[in-house]
């Protein structure tokens, strides 16, 4: 039997990101995003800091939308994000359920000057341990 692939997709508008953030920029990223998530972004322009929350929940919702397919709703804090040090971006899920739906999940984050995409892929594992 093949393993299913699944895979969620996000396109989010940096003029969107940057107006939610100047009205509740604390609340926003408090529930998307770990501290040690949003570090990664800190300390640049401000265009960095908005590139990279839009990042960050790019990949996230794309991520859902992979795990919505099998009936399951992480939360944001759930999936991690981090960056290897070519910048790409690789998750880390928290809980342990979550990790066993998927042998690997791959991510594809691409910028223009007003959008972020995010797309996730996730082939299943074909032994769920979490049904036993």
């Amino acid at each position: 039997m093949n393993p299913k692939v699944y895979v969620g997709i996000d396109l989010i508008n940096l003029s969107r990101v940057k107006k939610t953030l100047s009205r509740c920029e604390k609340r926003f990223v408090n529930r998307i995003a770990t501290s040690a998530e949003l570090e990664y972004y800190r300390g640049g322009s401000e265009r960095r800091f908005i590139e990279g929350v839009a990042s960050l929940f790019a990949v996230k919702e794309a991520v859902k939308k992979i795990f919505l397919q099998k009936n399951l709703n992480p939360s944001w804090k759930h999936i991690q994000v981090f960056h290897h040090p070519s910048g790409k971006p690789w998750i880390s899920l928290t809980e342990e359920p979550l990790k066993q739906k998927f042998e690997s999940i791959s991510l594809s984050l691409s910028h223009t000057a007003e959008m972020v995409v995010a797309v996730a892929v996730g082939v299943e594992r074909l032994i769920d341990n979490t049904e036993a």
